[in-house]
């Protein structure tokens, strides 16, 4: 039901009443010019005034709610929640730890979970622990053997001396914003086809 179906369904209910729309104002707590928007549909009914009216006029609350159901769109599969999540992970570009910790601390926090934000939430996990593991590695080595000048075995001095170790924190950031963006797309490409 439209706005004014309810609001010819007030007027039509508050004349079988055979109440003026004066007399309905002072019996609802409410103003005349609330009840004549109301009903002529130029005013958005509030809770108050559409709980007040109701009950004047006997008309359970909701035969004047319920019709309006179908045009509430519920997430079921809490797509938004999920793009909130990888959008949350972004926040690596700041700090690498936070991609971590902001869409683990809102996973927590988050109630009614279903199986598909889990999924999504421990593959942002995944990724940004194994990613932040490679970045610790990098980081390690610098501090251990330039700052504290202290000599690794030959083996590691090889691998952490080796160009290819260069490109960890490059190779983490492109990775992880990959995979987040692509990740974002495909949730929302999801949620606009099963709205079609």
């Amino acid at each position: 039901m439209e706005n004014q179906s309810a609001n010819q369904f007030i007027k039509l209910s508050r004349k079988r009443k055979g109440l003026t729309q004066q007399e309905l104002a002072d019996q609802a707590g409410v103003s005349l010019r609330t009840v004549q928007r109301i009903e002529k549909g130029t005013e958005e009914i509030s809770g108050f005034s559409l709980k007040q009216i109701s009950q004047i006029l006997e008309i359970p609350l909701e035969q004047l709610i319920m019709p309006n159901v179908n045009q509430i769109s519920i997430d079921n599969n809490q797509t938004g929640s999920i793009k909130a999540l990888y959008l949350a992970s972004l926040t690596f570009l700041i700090n690498p730890l936070l991609g971590l910790l902001v869409p683990a601390i809102m996973g927590y926090t988050k109630q009614n979970k279903d199986a598909l934000y889990s999924k999504h939430l421990k593959r942002i996990n995944v990724i940004h622990a194994v990613g932040l593991f490679f970045l610790g590695s990098f980081i390690g080595y610098i501090i251990i053997a330039d700052f504290f000048k202290i000599a690794l075995p030959s083996f590691l001095s090889d691998i952490f001396n080796s160009a290819y170790f260069l490109l960890i924190p490059v190779c983490y950031y492109i990775v992880i914003l990959a995979f987040t963006i692509s990740n974002y797309i495909a949730i929302r490409k999801a949620k606009l086809s099963s709205a079609n």
